[in-house]
């Protein structure tokens, strides 16, 4: 049976990483420090579906005050790579007194991927009473700006070219990911400029200034994240099972799927990116904690919110979109065949 004590998913202010860094050619030690995650734009909901409170709000965290600790991990094999960085599982060196640790995996940012990557951690930040129960557990995000002589081989090579489109990507990523507190009676009359909501008069103008600087072509201008070549960024989370089965009888799975994007929607967040590959089974060396919208364990998880969406819309519209890919997704699954669109 999996142990109840876990360690708090706040419990470290650094992380070292042994086998993803090399200088001078030779292997070294990654040590990052406590980043801090980039709040997603919210998105209002203009069909009549939103929600007649506003935006959902995130309660006061459970999770004890921040701590001190130091977690060493030693890199073991990639398991995947994708649009914003690669994941790695790792065997964990320390703490070695603790309270239970899951198995780890560190996914590690892209070159000119910091800015999506604190993007994503936020939204695990946002779901953190998800945590152990629709999503996997999230041990942290970390950030470090790596000295030039510094390579980590499996950084992709990317064109000068490309390097502009991504460096502009990531301004327009950092310009859009506002949040302040929802104030609804501001909407509609800063949708068309800034897409977000602010309290005053005085907080749009602000807002627009600051728009304006991070938009300035001037690199000593741009904000932390943005054309920073040598930024690599972690975020640390609990390694999960397989993907869905193929060629098999889902009964019992779909509806479990079905319900995780109804616990997002609860929260009035959207993965977006549905597909097979971001649903993998629940861990089995942490304990499932009882979902608070169902009522029962989910045996399934939903992974990667780089792209997910923060919304006001109401919980079944917010879900419906995830369900129309699902049912694609799993009628495709049982006659043996995996549909994975991009």
């Amino acid at each position: 049976m999996p142990p109840t004590s876990l360690m708090p998913q706040n419990a470290f202010s650094s992380i070292e990483i042994e086998g993803l860094l090399k200088k001078n050619d030779q292997n070294v030690m990654l040590t990052c420090k406590r980043g801090v995650s980039i709040p997603a734009n919210p998105l209002y909901d203009r069909s009549g579906e939103a929600r007649p409170d506003g935006f959902w709000v995130r309660p006061p965290s459970k999770l004890p005050a921040p701590g001190n600790g130091t977690l060493h991990v030693i890199v073991k094999e990639q398991l995947g790579q994708g649009r914003v960085g690669t994941v790695y599982s790792v065997d964990i060196i320390s703490p070695e007194e603790r309270p239970h640790i899951p198995p780890l995996v560190i996914k590690v940012s892209d070159r000119y991927r910091s800015a999506k990557l604190a993007r994503e951690a936020w939204f695990y930040e946002e779901m953190e009473h998800l945590q152990g129960v629709s999503i996997g557990r999230c041990y942290g995000f970390f950030q470090v700006e790596l000295t030039e002589e510094c390579e980590v081989p499996n950084w992709r090579k990317i064109s000068e070219e490309s390097a502009e489109e991504a460096d502009e990507e990531e301004r327009w990523s950092l310009r859009n990911s506002v949040w302040s507190r929802e104030s609804a009676r501001y909407a509609d009359a800063i949708e068309e400029e800034t897409e977000i909501v602010i309290n005053s008069w005085d907080d749009l103008e602000d807002e627009r200034r600051r728009r304006l600087a991070a938009m300035t072509p001037n690199p000593a201008a741009h904000l932390t994240f943005v054309r920073k070549h040598h930024l690599i960024s972690v975020l640390v989370l609990e390694q999960l099972g397989d993907h869905l089965p193929v060629g098999v009888t889902l009964e019992g799975i779909e509806q479990d799927v079905y319900d995780l994007h109804e616990d997002l929607g609860m929260l009035g967040i959207e993965a977006v990116d549905v597909h097979w590959r971001n649903i993998l089974e629940a861990s089995q060396t942490a304990e499932k904690l009882v979902c608070p919208y169902h009522g029962y364990q989910h045996n399934w998880r939903l992974i990667d919110f780089d792209l997910a969406q923060k919304t006001d819309r109401q919980m079944k519209q917010a879900a419906e979109s995830a369900h129309s890919f699902l049912r694609t997704i799993f009628r495709n699954l049982v006659e043996g065949t995996i549909v994975d669109w991009d």
